[in-house]
């Protein structure tokens, strides 16, 4: 009875802050993504007259962009898909951890806490290392950036459960953990982020990056925030529910 009421709310929830995510992306993201495409576009341009051909028959990228409604029903559905697996996740950590507490002890300030929580495990600290690319921008393999990615991701989150949950005098020293992917270091592109690019041009792309960078992290600490606080909203459900049928 109890994981079935998780997994509705969070069906619920990730709906809600797919939502919440698309409209906020479609309006501070997806302009940023279009003028980086732009740029590529530009770019393979240049490198078709100039002989180069790069064999991308101009990169063929008025193709693979998609067009708006395409991209921006198959982001919300991600979005969704997401969302709902972080609300699995976020309320089963808070009903594995709640201590006997009753739906009285939950409120919206522990909803902020736990989705505070949640960008800085998800978003902030892998963002830190690795902050996400606008198209164009070179990059390490894949594989090393998302071993990079869920080491740190681990590492915040033991980090962050230590000093939360332990009892013990030495809990700060697990704040260490939030250190030591960052000591390690994230993989490293094999060149400069636009070393393909003119530098008038390059110039432009590294203001759209930064840009790119605000971007996402306002998105996601607003969909962290609202699933933390729809997250102790649905809690308090949950356990309403469960102290009325004792």
């Amino acid at each position: 009875m109890l994981f079935r009421q998780i997994v509705l709310y969070a069906l619920l929830i990730g709906a809600a802050t797919g939502l919440l995510l698309t409209a906020v992306q479609f309006w501070q993201v997806f302009p940023i993504i279009q003028s980086a495409e732009h740029f590529e576009d530009e770019l393979a341009s240049l490198h078709a007259h100039s002989g180069h051909g790069h064999e991308h028959g101009a990169h063929e990228h008025d193709h693979e962009h998609g067009d708006g409604v395409q991209r921006t029903g198959l982001t919300l559905l991600s979005n969704m898909m997401i969302g709902a697996g972080f609300a699995m996740l976020m309320l089963s950590v808070m009903v594995a951890s709640r201590r006997n507490q009753t739906a009285a002890g939950f409120d919206w300030r522990h909803g902020l806490l736990w989705g505070a929580a949640g960008y800085a495990v998800f978003f902030l600290a892998p963002a830190l290392g690795q902050p996400p690319e606008i198209p164009g921008a070179a990059a390490a393999s894949l594989e090393g950036r998302q071993l990079w990615w869920l080491f740190t991701v681990v590492c915040t989150a033991a980090g962050l459960a230590g000093v939360a949950f332990l009892r013990s005098p030495w809990r700060w020293v697990a704040l260490g953990l939030l250190a030591v992917p960052h000591l390690v270091g994230a993989p490293e592109a094999p060149t400069a982020m636009f070393a393909e690019y003119p530098p008038a041009m390059a110039a432009e792309l590294e203001v759209l990056a930064r840009q790119f960078f605000s971007a996402t992290a306002i998105a996601n600490a607003i969909q962290w925030l609202v699933l933390g606080l729809a997250s102790a909203w649905a809690l308090r459900r949950i356990l309403t529910n469960s102290e009325a049928n004792l």
